[in-house]
């Protein structure tokens, strides 16, 4: 293969991989949002039961706290899993990771080197 194919063809993989990747953030960004507008509600919602006496503001403040640290706790499991349901997800679809194009880049490089080198003593012939 020559040298600027597999560089384009290196470079399409890369494209790709960031397509899936942006898509991916995305989705991650919205998922953040919805938390967002959640916890907002239950801020709100439980205000209101401070306002009207059905529950302490000592409790409303646990309740928040014991929210926040069980979504810290989802945020993170979640995040492992959307991840590794990334990963095969882009191994579904045949998209080379970030290691594989950079072993690519490294063959590339190592052929492009031994072709030189194959040139040289030709021409010293």
């Amino acid at each position: 293969m020559p040298k600027n194919a597999a560089h384009k063809a290196a470079d399409d993989a890369k494209k790709e991989g960031n397509v899936v990747l942006n898509t991916f953030r995305k989705m991650m960004l919205a998922s953040v949002g919805v938390v967002g507008v959640a916890q907002d509600e239950i801020n709100h919602v439980l205000n209101r039961m401070v306002e009207r006496g059905e529950i302490t503001e000592k409790d409303a403040r646990k309740l928040v706290s014991e929210m926040q640290r069980e979504i810290n706790k989802r945020r993170k499991s979640g995040q492992t899993k959307a991840e590794k349901e990334m990963e095969s997800l882009m191994e579904k679809m045949n998209v080379p990771s970030k290691g594989d194009i950079e072993d690519l880049t490294k063959q590339v490089a190592h052929l492009s080197k031994r072709i030189e080198e194959l040139k040289a003593e030709m021409q010293s012939k």
